[in-house]
């Protein structure tokens, strides 16, 4: 007899069990998307002991024929697709025909279904995989399913599941993540007996959010509605006020199915870049429309992995879709829109080193466009109420009032007008020095100035090497200075070394982030009314005028119910 055998039946469906069926979770989430699938907009989940000892899904839907309940529990028995051609047009959640099979091998299960113009429904038990029974009883139109005893054949996958209330926050995300994907379907879920999450299936995203972020979040978040083609990109974004200290609020859904991808996830830190703090990441909701034919899920069991036929398309179309959404908002109380198209075009070819290619030439039809700007100012009215702490600037529009953080707001204003030079390598960037001067550096920082020469050069110095450990400066950037410009050099070199990036174009980003922040104004320092009235202009001018290039916001705005709040929680406070 040969080594090779055939595997019997029972031993291939736990094996496959295994890929599908980690915990409880994955078999909430594999029933719960097959109620989706049967067009359920009502579904209530009920869990026991962490799903360990009882799941039961009860939903609307279309409900099964006992021929199809006794097929279901079946490997690769499916109603979704008939041929592999199909894969090419699956819009389901499932296709696979594995999960309920999987279950069956290990656990007890029953299934009790009623299809529309049906009069009675069926029952069916099934135990380790095995049909024991059925009989005809009567229930409401869709299809309940109790899963009891989870794991009771497989002791040694048992024993690695983590205690009952892990195993719930386990299944509380899955079933979150379902509801915000499916914001049009009523899900309740109730563990040991108590109601843990509720969604209305209102249709609107923003319910579902504020049930699980709270009112502070959801009142800054940003709408996505972008189309590209075939692919649409809808949900939302947070503002720099709600980034993250780690990508656990990043979810993105393709076809309405949770998937994990780190090209997307890539090309969001890109369009959030500048606009959340150091070490922050942005807040995102997302789902990807587009045809079953441009990707593919085939590729795990878990089908949370996906291979996109087009990646540099996918990259394009979700970088523009946040950036869009972000630069698309009001700014000091204007509402006013225009076509960004160019704008975000420009920043992303700065990202992607496109600039030398020949075929983004026609973004510069001349050294005179500058892209930073909008086509016209934002026009507002607003009443100068003066500076406080030497620091922020007051306005009132109306009946809000904006507080202007000084150095942030000049800090981004000097940067897009540094990058924009930069990208177009303009040489009449360079303001001469009346004196030139030559500073002795470190033979660190002597390395770093003959490794990065060009970028000096391209963001506006005018230096030369004079010497083994001497630079002579000619000129500096021809930008407004508010600080010793012999400083400015230093200072940028010091920044520049101690935080090292890996890449060349983090390096590039850095150095002009670096320069426009040592040479804006700052804390403390005093401007005239005439200097204060520029910023506001120069601001109102940008495409992005709403964080400085680290994300720290450039206004913060009060409205007069924030102030009589303040004043309210004021009133215990003895003065």
């Amino acid at each position: 007899m040969g080594n090779i055998v055939l595997l019997d039946e029972n031993t291939i469906n736990q094996i496959a069990a295994g890929e599908v069926i980690e915990r409880p979770a994955n078999v909430v989430k594999e029933l719960l998307e097959n109620s989706i699938d049967a067009d359920a907009d009502k579904i209530t989940i009920e869990v026991k002991n962490g799903g360990k000892s009882l799941i039961k899904i009860v939903d609307n839907g279309k409900g099964m024929s006992l021929e199809d309940m006794s097929l279901s529990v079946e490997r690769h028995a499916t109603s979704k697709i008939r041929r592999v051609e199909d894969l090419e047009n699956t819009y389901t959640m499932g296709f696979r025909g594995e999960a309920l099979a999987s279950i069956a091998s290990i656990s007890n299960i029953s299934i009790l279904s009623r299809p529309a113009g049906q009069e009675y429904a069926n029952k069916l038990v099934v135990e380790e995989g095995n049909i024991i029974g059925g009989e005809e009883t009567y229930s409401q139109q869709g299809t309940t399913i109790e899963v009891k005893n989870l794991f009771f054949n497989t002791p040694v996958r048992y024993k690695f599941l983590k205690n009952d209330a892990t195993e719930f926050r386990y299944i509380k995300e899955w079933v979150e993540r379902i509801a915000l994907s499916n914001p049009n379907v009523s899900i309740k879920l109730f563990n040991n007996g108590k109601q843990a999450f509720f969604s209305n299936g209102s249709g609107n995203l923003r319910d579902i959010v504020y049930m699980l972020y709270g009112k502070d979040v959801t009142e800054k978040l940003v709408d996505v509605d972008f189309k590209n083609g075939e692919i649409r990109v809808t949900g939302v974004i947070g503002n720099t006020m709600v980034a993250r200290d780690s990508r656990k609020d990043q979810i993105t859904f393709l076809n309405r199915r949770y998937i994990k991808n780190s090209l997307i996830i890539n090309s969001a830190d890109q369009a959030f870049k500048g606009a959340t703090g150091i070490g922050k990441f942005g807040f995102y909701i997302l789902n990807i429309e587009m045809p079953a034919s441009m990707y593919d899920v085939n590729v795990h069991p878990t089908k949370m992995e996906v291979r996109f036929k087009d990646e540099d398309l996918i990259y394009k179309t979700i970088f523009f879709a946040i950036k869009e959404a972000y630069l698309n908002r009001d700014f000091l109380g204007n509402t006013s829109n225009e076509d960004k198209s160019k704008y975000i075009e420009n920043e992303y070819n700065f990202i992607n080193d496109n600039y030398n290619k020949v075929d983004n030439l026609t973004l510069f039809d001349s050294k005179e466009d500058v892209l930073l700007q909008r086509v016209a100012k934002r026009e507002i009215e607003y009443k100068y109420l003066g500076i406080i702490f030497k620091t922020f600037i007051i306005l009132q529009i109306e009946d809000k009032l904006y507080f202007i953080d000084q150095h942030a707001a000049h800090e981004r204003v000097l940067y897009e007008k540094i990058k924009e030079n930069y990208k177009k390598n303009l040489s009449q960037n360079t303001q001469l020095m009346f004196f030139c001067e030559v500073v002795t550096l470190s033979h660190k920082e002597m390395e770093f100035v003959k490794e990065h020469m060009q970028l000096f050069e391209k963001a506006g110095f005018d230096i030369e090497v004079f010497g083994d450990n001497e630079v002579k400066i000619n000129g500096l950037p021809d930008i407004d200075f508010k600080m010793n410009k012999r400083n400015v050099f230093l200072d940028v070199l010091d920044e520049m070394i101690t935080n090292e990036r890996n890449t060349s174009k983090d390096v590039e980003e850095r150095f002009i982030a670096t320069v426009a922040c040592k040479a804006a104004v700052k804390a403390g320092m005093v401007l005239a009314e005439d200097e204060v009235h520029k910023l506001i202009d120069e601001l109102l001018m940008l495409n992005n005028p709403y964080t400085c290039p680290h994300g720290r916001p450039t206004t913060i705005k009060y409205d007069s119910s924030d102030i009589d709040e303040l004043f309210k929680k004021g009133k215990y406070v003895n003065l």
